[in-house]
């Protein structure tokens, strides 16, 4: 099983026509789900829709019994029972399901692991200098990859395929924007993630603003997930930040939110231990030392 691998283990858009047509139905027989999302008419894959709903059952969106398919709890309340609200807020479940630990247990192994081919993947390429990346090829994702990854049994992106697989997901999950290069920004994640991340407070000091990220969303700076990566990497062609600075790709989000007004970025004291946001070429952007979340 590998999320990463598209071409047998399903597509995300498979996945919402089957969750449209679950929060639709309601319980159905195998049979019947697939029926209800086209499988026996022409032109329709069988084998895709058949081999994504076998792998989002083994990570836990839906549930079988006695050949009786549903989606399981609490992703079954988190959807609702519309299916247009269930699509919007599907990037979101999935997104908690493949960060899952129980879903990364196996977070080096080649086979059976799960997610964690795609949370290997997301974690590296966060990693990277965003601006100055070339994403426009595997090509040149695996040259940079190679120059900076020793043991090859550890390399995160293979093939083409494993590549293409992370270039959609990472998309959709809400880790990047489309386009002609793909554009690295986890923006959507961390503004999906800010219920989690504040809680009932509504500012929080930077430190502990990051810490939480990492702890929702650990394929990020800090982030079980991440860090795994990065004590992968050579220093000789990735340069490891200081603790004190962000990451390119956590920076932009920070910044992004900031622009768009759904959290404020404060400097109190410049005695306080405080947090530093980089842009191109390593620029310092600001420092600060809380975060305040925004009421809409």
């Amino acid at each position: 099983m590998s999320i990463l691998n598209m071409q047998n283990d399903g597509l995300f858009n498979v996945v919402v026509v089957l969750v449209r047509a679950a929060v639709r139905f309601g319980p159905r027989s195998r049979e019947e789900l697939l029926t209800a999302c086209g499988v026996g008419v022409e032109g329709v894959d069988e084998s895709r829709a058949g081999t994504t709903l076998t792998r989002w059952t083994e990570l836990g969106l839906f549930s079988t019994n006695e050949n009786i398919v549903c989606l399981r709890e609490p992703y079954r309340t988190m959807l609702g029972k519309n299916p247009d609200i269930a699509e919007s807020r599907l990037p979101n479940v999935l997104r908690s399901i493949a960060l899952a630990p129980e879903n990364n247990l196996r977070f080096w192994e080649a086979k059976e692991n799960k997610s964690a081919d795609l949370n290997r993947g997301l974690s590296w390429i966060l990693a990277q200098d965003i601006y100055t990346i070339d994403t426009s090829s595997h090509q040149k994702i695996d040259a940079l990859e190679s120059s900076q990854v020793a043991d090859e049994s550890k390399r995160i992106l293979q093939n083409d395929t494993r590549w293409n697989g992370l270039r959609t997901w990472m998309v959709y999950l809400g880790f990047g924007r489309n386009g002609s290069p793909v554009t690295i920004d986890p923006t959507l994640a961390l503004r999906d993630s800010l219920d989690q991340i504040f809680g009932d407070e509504q500012t929080l000091a930077a430190r502990q603003f990051v810490d939480r990220i990492a702890e929702v969303l650990p394929v990020l700076d800090g982030g079980s997930y991440r860090k795994q990566i990065e004590d992968l990497l050579k220093g000789s062609a990735w340069a490891k930040l200081p603790d004190d600075t962000l990451s390119t790709a956590l920076s932009r989000a920070i910044r992004r939110l900031g622009h768009e007004g759904v959290i404020a970025t404060e400097q109190r004291s410049d005695t306080e231990a405080g947090i530093t946001l980089i842009g191109a070429e390593q620029r310092l952007w600001l420092r600060m030392t809380h975060v305040r979340r925004i009421a809409a």
